[in-house]
């Protein structure tokens, strides 16, 4: 099968934010996390159903943002959750620098900051 535009758009900021991802975490339950892992594993390794499931269809991708509790955190407003988004329900990025950014290539409207 033949890549399309989108899907090859996709791969490069997959890249990019996959390097965003790195920075600024909170939850350590993200540093556990491998790219390409089904969604289902996603939510195993995070060791809890997310607080809420936002699904979006974009440039012809099924894009899931999950957004899970951080451990010790007493408030759950978005900003304080951290995010795990998968793609066609593989899981593709975490954490907030490579939710927004993705976001903002897709035009996802997202918590502001």
């Amino acid at each position: 099968m033949k890549p399309t535009p989108a899907s090859l758009r996709l791969a490069a900021s997959l890249v990019l934010v996959a390097g965003l991802a790195a920075c600024g975490r909170k939850d350590p339950r993200l540093e556990t996390l491998s790219a390409g892992i089904s969604k289902d594993s996603a939510t195993a390794v995070m060791g809890a159903q997310p607080v809420r499931l936002d699904p979006y269809l974009t440039d012809g991708l099924y894009v899931e943002a999950m957004y899970f509790t951080v451990p010790g955190e007493t408030e759950a407003g978005d900003r304080k959750m951290s995010p795990v988004v998968a793609i066609d329900g593989k899981l593709a990025i975490w954490g907030w620098k490579s939710w927004d950014s993705l976001a903002a290539q897709h035009k996802i409207q997202v918590a502001p900051k």
